[in-house]
């Protein structure tokens, strides 16, 4: 079902150019990671159905981090043109509190169009380290040298940083983070025993663990991932205080036309109701879930005050 989802229509139909707002030309949806993410997975499997929808050619395209100065200019540059839209992880818009240089501002130069869904962290394991469950990582953990301790992320955004400190004062053990620049990065490490565990995004390490070239030992989220019910979550593991949810969103810049804005809203929500849509995204670990965009500026708000309070709980001071 994904594979027939995410493949593009070689012509797009012309049916919907008289019944949307959006700019007659093509259309671009902005992923701020490398390719292989979770993010480009996710966009990738909406992007033809909104083709469809909307009958304009909608391409998604990979950049570095935008917490990396360079590839947030160029959101800064393209969100404004009304034609371009980003598809963004809730736990980027953190990287701005923790000092990263991120160029425009999350609340006052971001609009959230409206969130996408919900999605869980997982803490996986390279297959040399022999264990099978989170329990025995721990066990794992303790019975061997420092060199153990090394955690991998599948990105430098601070998020994961901060989620292996509360890892590791939840086991008691100084976990190193060790950021690498995207999954397959951090996939090829453990595959290699390199480094014996990592943290991504279901989405991101869920292909790799069928392939066994991981294993999940848990996800982070209030209930077990639909596609992995063998797989349980922190709280089934003894360790409720880890459970973490983030959310994809869909983000304009605040200078693009209004009218624009509330049409994104409008068509993105109608695909992401679609229940082709709904199950392919499922099938990455992703439960749909929409917004105005009220409601979604709201999230981002609730969601920043959020990471702030885990952030001084560490004694960290966010930056403002």
């Amino acid at each position: 079902m994904l594979g027939a989802v995410c493949a593009a229509p070689a012509v797009v139909p012309a049916r919907g150019r008289a019944q949307t707002a959006l700019p007659d030309k093509p259309l671009r949806i902005l992923v701020g990671f490398a390719a292989g993410g979770g993010a480009e997975l996710i966009a990738r499997a909406i992007a033809p159905q909104l083709e469809l929808r909307i009958g304009r050619r909608v391409a998604v395209h990979n950049m570095r981090s935008v917490a990396d100065a360079a590839a947030g200019e160029i959101f800064r540059r393209d969100l404004s043109l009304g034609s371009v839209v980003a598809f963004l992880p809730s736990t980027t818009l953190a990287s701005k509190l923790a000092g990263t240089a991120f160029p425009f501002d999350s609340q006052s130069d971001l609009v959230p169009l409206t969130v996408a869904g919900t999605f869980q962290i997982a803490t996986a394991v390279s297959p040399g380290t022999g264990v099978s469950t989170f329990a025995e990582y721990v066990a794992w953990l303790k019975a061997g040298p420092p060199s153990r301790a090394r955690l991998g992320t599948t990105t430098t955004d601070a998020y994961l940083k901060i989620y292996s400190m509360m890892m590791g004062r939840e086991i008691g053990l100084d976990l190193e983070d060790v950021p690498h620049r995207g999954a397959s990065r951090l996939v090829a490490a453990l595959k290699a025993d390199r480094i014996p565990a990592g943290l991504g995004s279901v989405a991101t390490l869920m292909q790799h663990n069928y392939d066994r070239r991981v294993k999940i030992l848990v996800t982070s989220g209030r209930a077990r991932v639909s596609v992995l019910p063998g797989v349980p979550t922190v709280a089934d593991a003894g360790y409720p205080s880890l459970q973490l949810e983030e959310w994809y969103g869909f983000f304009a810049s605040s200078t693009s036309p209004l009218p624009a804005l509330a049409e994104w809203n409008r068509q993105l929500r109608a695909v992401l109701a679609e229940g082709e849509v709904i199950a392919a995204l499922a099938q990455l670990g992703l439960d749909v879930e929409t917004s105005t965009q009220e409601e979604a500026a709201v999230r981002v708000a609730a969601h920043l005050r959020a990471w702030r309070a885990r952030m001084e709980s560490f004694g960290i001071k966010p930056a403002r």
